[in-house]
């Protein structure tokens, strides 16, 4: 099964998530939006920094752009510490969280963001976890014998 396209769509979702928060800020303030905007891209890179650049599968990553971006880190693959999981688990909470004041004003931008949320997670979790190279993550799951 190609895997990059489920992939691809989960960082479309996330994406999607991210703008969404976005539109929800833009009739309160510009810089409200500006703001969320920026904290996304940094703990974004962050994710990426912490927890993508320690994968042994940065190199055929089938988010692609994470992947390509843990590449410019030399860190050598290894086991992630709880100091680690915890930290990537409080950036994408970050992510999720800030635009919740201003979503829950909208209830369809509210519904939006939380459905592109839970197909990018199970997308991840049904798909590209079982049988991920990632020996170390741990959200890998083993592929069944068939």
């Amino acid at each position: 099964m190609n895997r990059t396209i489920p992939g691809t769509l989960g960082l479309i979702f996330g994406t999607i998530v991210i703008l969404v928060g976005i539109f929800a800020f833009l009739p309160i303030s510009y810089y409200l939006a500006g703001g969320y905007l920026l904290i996304c891209l940094i703990a974004g890179l962050l994710i990426v920094r912490v927890f993508c650049a320690s994968c042994p599968m940065k190199r055929t990553c089938v988010h692609i752009i994470p992947g390509y971006l843990a590449t410019f880190w030399n860190q050598s693959p290894g086991p992630y510490s709880s100091r680690i999981i915890i930290l990537t688990g409080i950036l994408f909470a970050i992510i999720i969280l800030i635009p919740q004041i201003v979503l829950i004003a909208s209830l369809y931008l509210f519904v939006i963001f939380w459905i592109c949320i839970v197909i990018a997670a199970i997308s991840s979790y049904l798909v590209l976890c079982p049988g991920c190279g990632n020996q170390y993550c741990p959200f890998r799951r083993e592929v069944p014998k068939q």
